[in-house]
């Protein structure tokens, strides 16, 4: 027999937690092995021999979780629980092969919760184990995709209330959109839905009054510690999908020292990633044969659809959305990137994940978009 295997099937997980003094709560949970926490996290699978902490996504098998307690590498984690089983004649050159993992059910399980979804999570991998039929894992990787769908919910319901309570731009933020640097027309501004954060601190008010913390926290709009994300960004783009407001990106209007010029929610709900392609809402005005442009930002996307063309946007060279590709892949694709070095790396790695004849707009004297536009 594997050695292993053979460590499996002698040292249990439930046994060494117990050993330990983490004794299982409701349904094999133990306090995290990771960090300090008043409420447990840590799931123990005794059926399968492994574990998975909600709280900081580690999981394994019994070898990991010995290694991961007691913080020591795997080979020796291997020699020692060898030596705990009996098991003689151990190799101290031995190499671990790590298993093959589902990768559907790894994505699924590496999600971390929150305290507060535990016991939805948990009551829905249950249902689903007992009445469809299904094994502990694809019951979880089920109830995961539940937990998710809430969380897109209160996403949904936040940004819509956010952009209500904000509604349109002020007089400043008006003035910058239409300005020379921007060249958009109150019609572009009213399309696309931007707003402004009138009153950070009546705006924090309204939000704490109207959503719990973890409302909040799940929509990225605040950190753990109450910070509000847009206190420097005054200018609010919403990322618009079948005309619904999906996910927004806050814009500072004046330099002001080393704060960044865009900024995007927190990600601890982890579905809200900017690797998204922005105005998506375009493909599905766009017709057959019909040019499709794929700028390097919002605001050339805004002025480019100005223009009357079809266009997207990637929200900086770093984001583009190796994922959603397919969602563009058979459209007639003109490439409009910066011209700079960034720009140009950016839009040879979008030719190439997109691996078909791509047209590329080649400016020579501007540096966007924008600026050629605008001096049309």
């Amino acid at each position: 027999m594997d050695l292993i295997d053979e460590i499996k099937r002698k040292i249990k997980i439930m046994d060494l937690a117990v050993e330990y003094g983490l004794e299982p709560g409701r349904n094999d949970f133990i306090f995290s092995i990771y960090k300090k926490e008043n409420n447990r996290s840590l799931k123990i699978y005794p059926e399968t021999n492994s574990f998975y902490c909600f709280s900081s996504g580690h999981g394994g098998d019994v070898i990991n979780f010995y290694a991961d307690y007691w913080r020591t590498d795997i080979k020796t984690a291997i020699k020692e629980l060898a030596a705990k089983a009996g098991i003689s004649n151990v190799p101290l050159n031995y190499k671990r092969e790590l298993p093959q993992r589902n990768k559907k059910e790894l994505s699924a399980t590496r999600i971390p919760l929150f305290e507060n979804e535990m016991e939805f999570f948990e009551e829905r991998a249950a249902i689903m184990e007992f009445y469809e039929g299904l094994t502990r894992t694809e019951a979880e990787i089920k109830a995961i995709k539940e937990v998710m769908d809430k969380r897109k919910e209160i996403q949904l319901l936040v940004y819509e209330s956010l952009e209500k309570f904000c509604y349109g731009v002020d007089d400043e933020t008006f003035d910058y959109l239409i300005g020379k640097d921007r060249n958009l027309c109150p019609e572009t501004i009213k399309k696309f839905k931007l707003f402004s954060i009138k009153n950070v601190n009546h705006t924090q008010e309204y939000l704490r009054d109207n959503f719990t913390m973890y409302d909040l926290i799940i929509s990225g709009l605040l950190n753990k510690t109450g910070y509000f994300v847009f206190t420097n960004h005054k200018l609010i783009i919403p990322y618009l999908e079948n005309g619904k407001l999906i996910y927004i990106r806050g814009r500072r209007l004046h330099k002001d020292g080393d704060i960044c010029k865009y900024i995007s929610p927190y990600n601890f709900a982890g579905n809200l990633t900017l690797k998204r392609f922005y105005n998506t809402d375009a493909l599905r005005r766009i017709h057959y044969g019909e040019a499709l442009f794929v700028c390097e930002g919002e605001f050339d996307t805004m002025v480019m659809e100005q223009t009357g063309a079809r266009a997207i946007g990637i929200p900086g060279v770093t984001n583009i959305p190796s994922d959603k590709i397919e969602l563009i892949r058979n459209h007639n694709i003109y490439a409009a990137f910066d011209n700079d070095e960034a720009g140009n790396n950016a839009q040879g790695k979008f030719i190439r994940l997109l691996n078909k004849p791509v047209k590329t707009i080649k400016l020579k004297f501007h540096k966007d978009i924008s600026e050629l536009i605008s001096e049309r």
